[in-house]
Formats: C-alpha cells, structure tokens, sequence
C-alpha cells in the first residue's frame, strides 16, 4: 500500500519522459531516491520519441533501485513506450548500459524488456497509472511531446478521474512538436497546471566533475554511466527535468508566479505568458535558494536503493476500517454513475 495508518499518502509522481538528455537519467535516479526516503511513490515512467532500449534503459533503473524480489505488475506498472510507429536506433548512452558487462562476462544490469510487449501501451499507462493513486496526490510531470497525454485525456471518464486524482500537471520547456495535443492538454486540463522552464534549470546545473564521487558507493550505476557516455567529459547538465521532480515532491521549495498562460507557438515552443486572465503558473527559483537546492538534488541523486519496508499485519479492527472506507467509496462511485445516466427532469 502507498501510505498506512497514522501517515498521510505519498505523492505519486508519473513521468513521461523523451530520456534523450542526460537529465532525464538523473532524474530517474532522484525520483527514486524520494521513493527511498518514503516522500513519494513513483506512480509510473513512460517513454515517447525514444527507442526501445530507452525503455529497457528506464527498467534497468527501476531494477537497481529494487533490492530483494522485484515487485510484480499488481504492485507496479511496466515502463511505457510509444511504439506506434518506428523506433530510433539506440543513443550511445543506452548502449553504454545495455552493454555493460561484469567482470564473469555477463549484463552487468538486471533488465525485463527485451521487445515492445515487455512495455506498456503509453496512453493507457497513463491513464491506468491514475487507478493506483490516493485522490488527491498525483503529480504528473511532462517533458516530451503532449500526443500521449492528449490521447489518455480522450479515454470515457479520465477527465473525472484527472480532476479527484491529480493535483499538478508539471510541463517542462522543451519542444511540442504536436502542437494540437499541448493546446488541447493547456485548454481542457482539469487541474493547475505549473511551467518549469530553463532558467530555472540552468541555475540547478548539475556538476558533471562531481559524478566519480557521488556515485563512488557503487562500482556500477546505469545514471553515471549513461551520463558519461552521453556526452564528452566532463560536462556540466543542466537540471530541467530532475527540478520538475524535486518541485513535484517538494513544492515548499520553490516558488509560483502570479497566474498567466502557458501557450504553445505555431512551432511548438512553450511561453509564458504572465497576468491577464490566465490560470497556469511558472517555478520560480529564489537564486540564494540554488546552492541548498543543488545540494538537495545531488544527494537525492547518489542516494542508495533502499531496502522496501517491512509487510506488518493489520489489526481486525484496521482492517474493518479499511472495509468500511471502501464500501464508502464504493458507493459514492455508484451513486456518480447513477447521476450521469439519470437524465435531467423535465421542467
């Protein structure tokens, strides 16, 4: 279960993902170093515009993280991946996991994708994802193109789920080549909807000389070495898409604009634009706040898997409880569903 009793829920974060830049690897490995810490749940990882080594690459950290027996589908989603139509070939920093081997001659990574059905279907993942979350504490985070969000948005009675179950859409600056789905996502989504843009990124720059150490606990890790095989070292990356998680869990950190509009140009570019009569927000970054922050980041990347907490036994009396709440839930689900298909009285 994602909370138990006397603790309010986790944050459940979705992530759909191009893992085209370095920055999307590191933040895999902070999302689930928050997972690690208990401060929220990774919900779901999706790929989209990338290969299918991309999504294997996205399983393979999910791997690392998972000490002991790997949680099966009941209890976590498989990585999703737009395979509609033909995938890329593999980058550099894909191979440079995939290939890595141990010192016997075999994968140095454990991995469950080997073919397109070893993924999910993107556009139901994301709508599935939803069924696995408390209402109310869902952030999904949006750095690659909007088609596959737009599609879920289409499923019968999404949009209801949307609005009991997330409380965020994070949309990341990067560049919506299907304009039609980022205006549909801006115009018919049903709950606040917040911009990460680059500035704020680029004063979250993670220090690439800083990788050797961070990661020195572990004689193999997928984020460095797709990190290192992703570009010429050293380099420094700069942090969009691992700000957006950190925001997603920890939004006290950060600050929101006033209200504006986020829209997309004719060419797919994302803009703010502030005041008038808008309803999204912009992060922004206290610039005396970016040391403390980076820190914050850099330690949550490095961190160690975490071994998963212990099963306890529920006391009769919390599992009548848990019965009583569902029965509750139950009905009110029913009575919705009697109030949609009860048409209107005639006057």
């Amino acid at each position: 279960m994602q909370f138990g009793f006397g603790g309010p829920p986790l944050t459940g974060i979705v992530y759909n993902t191009t893992l085209s830049r370095p920055d999307s690897a590191l933040a895999l490995a902070l999302l689930y170093g928050l997972e690690g810490k208990r401060e929220a749940r990774v919900g779901a990882v999706a790929v989209s515009e990338n290969s299918l080594g991309a999504a294997a690459f996205a399983d393979v950290v999910f791997r690392f993280y998972q000490l002991g027996q790997i949680p099966n589908a009941n209890r976590i989603m498989p990585v999703g991946l737009a395979a509609d139509k033909p995938l890329p070939p593999d980058s550099p920093a894909v191979k440079a996991v995939l290939a890595r081997v141990n010192d016997k001659g075999e994968p140095a990574y454990r991995r469950g994708i080997h073919k397109v059905p070893d993924t999910s279907e993107i556009s139901a993942q994301l709508r599935n994802a939803m069924a696995y979350l408390a209402d109310g504490t869902m952030v999904y985070v949006l750095s690659a193109p909007a088609t596959y969000l737009a599609r879920a948005m289409n499923y019968p009675g999404v949009t209801e789920q949307i609005k009991a179950k997330v409380k965020a859409l994070v949309i990341c600056e990067c560049s919506q080549p299907d304009v039609l789905a980022i205006r549909k996502v801006l115009a018919e989504w049903p709950s606040p909807i917040v911009f990460m843009g680059r500035d704020t990124a680029e004063a979250l720059t993670y220090p690439g000389s800083t990788l050797d150490t961070d990661f020195a606990w572990a004689p193999a890790h997928p984020v460095a070495d797709f990190y290192r095989a992703a570009r010429s070292m050293p380099y420094d990356a700069p942090a969009l898409d691992p700000a957006a998680i950190l925001y997603a869990s920890r939004p006290a950190e950060f600050q929101l604009s006033d209200p504006g509009t986020l829209e997309a140009t004719d060419s797919g570019e994302l803009r703010f634009l502030p005041g008038g009569a808008g309803k999204h927000r912009r992060v922004l970054l206290d610039p005396a706040k970016a040391p403390a922050l980076l820190a914050t980041m850099r330690e949550l990347i490095a961190a160690k898997p975490v071994p998963p907490p212990p099963r306890r036994r529920f006391s009769p009396e919390e599992l009548e409880k848990l019965k009583k709440q569902r029965e509750e839930e139950l009905k009110k689900r029913e009575e919705a569903e009697q109030k949609k298909a009860t048409p209107p009285s005639p006057l």
